[in-house]
C-alpha cells in the first residue's frame, strides 16, 4: 500500500460523527469527481473500497442508493451512479463559483477537503519527494479559486489530457492537510522534512571534516617532505634554532597530531602556536630548497 493509499484508507476508517459534515464530505467527492449526465450523477471512484464508503454516505445523505459498475478503464476503479436532484443542482452551483460546503460546523470546511483528498488527491511518499495533486480535469480553476480562498498557491499541469491541481511545497501540502485536520499526514510530512534536514546536515558536518582531515594530513605530508629534503641537503640548520628544533621533533613523531605534538614538545607549546612554527617553517624551508636549487 502506497503512502496515499495509507492516508485514504485511514480516512474511510474514520468515522463522521455529525449530518453536516458527511454532507461536506460527499460535496468535496461531488465537487471533485461528480459528472451530471442524463440519468444523474456519476462518481469515478479509483477503489471499491472508496466506492462502498461512498455508497453509505450517499445513503445517509440523500437517502439514496448508488449503483456500482466497473469502469471502462478496468482495474479496481469503480462508477457510482444515482440521482438526487439536490446533488444536481450542488454540482451546477459549485462550477458557477457558489460555497462549495455546508457550513455549519467547525469541522465542515476539513470534511469537504477530505471528500477531495478522496475522491481525486494523490500525496507522494514525503521521504522520497513533496507532490500533492489533484486530478480535476476541466474543474482546475474552480479548485485553484478554492484553494487560494485558504491562502495556498496552486499550479496547473496538462499531461495526456489529464489536468491537475497540484502542490510541490512541502509548507503547502502541510497546510493543506491541516486544513483537513488530517493531522497525522501533516505531522508525518513535517517529520520527513526535519529528518532529511537532519541528514543533510550531518553529511554536510562529515563533508567538512572529512575535507579538514585532508587538508591537515597534505599539509602534514609536505610539512615532512620539506624538512626532509633540508636534512638530507644539510641545509636543516639554515632554520632558527627554535625552528629547527621543531622541524627535527616533527620527523621523530610523524605520526602524532597536532594536538599531542602541542602536549609533548619542550617547552610545551598551544596548538595554535606550533601551527605558527610549522607554517613558518614551511616558507622558510621553500626559500631556502629554492635559493638552493637556484645556486646548482
Amino acid at each position: 500500500m502506497s503512502f496515499s493509499q495509507k492516508q485514504k484508507a485511514d480516512l474511510i476508517n474514520q468515522p463522521i460523527r455529525t449530518s453536516c459534515c458527511k454532507k461536506s464530505f460527499l460535496q468535496g467527492i461531488l465537487a471533485a469527481r461528480g459528472s451530471l449526465v442524463s440519468e444523474g450523477i456519476v462518481i469515478s471512484v479509483e477503489s471499491i473500497e472508496s466506492a462502498e464508503y461512498i455508497n453509505t454516505l450517499i445513503l445517509d445523505v440523500y437517502s439514496k442508493e448508488a449503483d456500482s459498475v466497473v469502469s471502462i478503464k478496468g482495474g479496481r476503479r469503480r462508477l457510482l451512479e444515482f440521482s438526487a436532484k439536490s446533488a444536481e443542482k450542488y454540482i451546477t452551483d459549485f462550477l458557477k463559483g457558489e460555497t462549495p460546503y455546508t457550513s455549519k460546523c467547525d469541522m465542515c470546511r476539513s470534511e469537504f477537503l477530505r471528500g477531495v483528498f478522496l475522491a481525486a488527491g494523490r500525496v507522494s511518499d514525503p521521504e522520497k519527494q513533496y507532490s500533492l495533486e489533484f486530478s480535476v480535469g476541466d474543474r482546475a480553476e474552480r479548485f485553484c479559486d478554492v484553494f487560494r480562498d485558504l491562502g495556498l498557491t496552486p499550479r496547473v499541469s496538462v499531461k495526456k489530457n489529464e489536468t491537475t491541481v497540484y502542490f510541490r511545497n512541502s509548507g503547502m501540502i502541510e497546510d493543506f492537510f491541516a486544513f483537513a485536520a488530517m493531522n497525522q499526514t501533516a505531522f508525518d510530512i513535517m517529520n520527513a522534512k526535519i529528518q532529511a534536514e537532519l541528514r543533510n546536515n550531518t553529511n554536510r558536518i562529515v563533508n567538512c571534516e572529512t575535507n579538514n582531515i585532508g587538508r591537515a594530513v597534505s599539509a602534514s605530508m609536505s610539512q615532512i617532505a620539506l624538512i626532509s629534503e633540508l636534512i638530507d641537503k644539510g641545509l636543516i640548520s639554515l632554520l632558527p634554532d627554535e625552528l629547527e628544533r621543531t622541524a627535527k621533533f616533527r620527523m621523530e613523531n610523524k605520526d602524532m597530531s597536532l594536538s599531542q605534538m602541542a602536549g609533548a614538545i619542550t617547552p610545551p607549546i598551544s596548538k595554535s602556536g606550533l601551527s605558527h612554527r610549522l607554517k613558518k617553517i614551511t616558507e622558510l624551508a621553500e626559500s631556502i630548497l629554492k635559493v638552493n636549487r637556484d645556486k646548482i
